[in-house]
């Protein structure tokens, strides 16, 4: 059985033609690139038959042809080949599109970039398709990993849903030009509290008379509850694990029309971080255990900070917006199923 030829160029093959859209040369110039050491060999290290294979393909695809010979020194004289019309034309198609897989980013999104930067040309059309693609990834791995049965598959999703927000995060990091500044953050605890599901759940912490709730604090960080037990509150802030996408408005619960996201308290937010002022009713060597949390249980908690009241209220004229004459419906209102939890979805 004959396999049909290849139409499309290998990782390989696009960068040796990215080579050769810079300037006609011969195989043995090109596979110095691809040594370890060269710019193109940090990224994809390939070894010098594969690479005259490579040009072999690049030229019976028509994208690369013979111009000519020169002379060796000491060896045969080399042969000088160069991007044809249709491989320039193809190989900038290739370099401003996106990388479609998370596993091909690494190499394919690196050798992209290098060949923006060799060309003197802004990175930042594609990086943003590349978050877009990114993006999507992200929300069909969240759905799988809602959906995950037992193990591994569980791991497996969760796996890929990690490195796909990490990579996510990396090209927005260099969209804003901060290359070194991934913003990513991991759980210091998880909350232990009596609030199972977002249905009933109360809306604010102030809210709360369903009993005290524990913070338990992983090992790598009790140290840093030293002191706490000094102070009467603390803020809480955690990641929203439940939360199932978000938009530019929401409809709150305490109001009968949509508010902009960043004028609500609402759980569906770009970053779903949540803000809780419990009480400290106690500071273990492992946790601490507060009143008034308006958290599911299992919520992973980010950080914890002591309340201050000359720091954290305001002097002076304080505006609640909307929230005036609806802030007290906290004490009539509960949750309700407006915000379905993402491990609902598909239910």
């Amino acid at each position: 059985m004959t396999r049909p030829p290849r139409t499309e160029p290998t990782l390989a093959e696009w960068a040796a033609l990215g080579l050769l859209c810079e300037s006609p040369t011969h195989g043995w110039a090109v596979a110095q690139a691809f040594r370890p050491d060269g710019e193109i060999g940090g990224i994809l290290t390939t070894t010098r038959p594969l690479v005259y294979r490579a040009l072999g393909q690049l030229r019976e695809l028509g994208l690369a042809e013979a111009r000519g010979t020169i002379p060796g020194g000491a060896g045969p004289a080399r042969t000088t080949v160069a991007a044809t019309r249709r491989g320039r034309a193809a190989f900038a198609r290739w370099r401003a599109e996106p990388v479609e897989h998370i596993r091909d980013l690494r190499s394919e999104l690196m050798l992209k970039l290098v060949f923006h930067h060799r060309a003197g040309l802004d990175p930042k059309p594609m990086l943003r398709d590349q978050e877009l693609v990114l993006a999507r990834a992200e929300r069909a791995l969240e759905r799988n990993a809602a959906s995950a049965g037992g193990e591994p598959e569980r791991t497996l999703a969760l796996w890929r849903l990690s490195s796909a927000r990490a990579a996510r995060s990396f090209v927005e990091a260099l969209l804003d030009r901060r290359e070194g500044e991934l913003v990513v953050y991991r759980a210091i605890g998880r909350i232990v509290s009596p609030h199972a599901t977002l249905d009933g759940m109360p809306l604010q912490p102030q809210a709360d008379e369903s009993g005290p709730s524990t913070i338990e604090v992983s090992e790598a960080h009790r140290g840093c509850l030293v002191d706490l037990d000094g102070f009467s509150h603390v803020w809480i802030l955690s990641h929203l694990h439940e939360s199932d996408g978000w938009g530019e408005t929401v409809s709150p619960f305490l109001d009968d029309r949509p508010r902009g996201t960043f004028a609500s308290r609402s759980p569906h937010r770009p970053n779903p971080i949540g803000l809780s002022l419990g009480e400290i009713v106690e500071v273990r060597s492992d946790a601490v255990v507060v009143e008034g949390v308006d958290l599911l249980d299992g919520t992973p908690v980010l950080d914890l900070k002591p309340y201050v009241p000359l720091f954290d209220a305001p002097a002076g004229d304080v505006r609640s917006g909307w929230f005036e004459e609806r802030a007290a419906r906290i004490f009539e209102r509960r949750s309700d199923t407006r915000f379905r939890p993402r491990s609902t979805r598909g239910a």
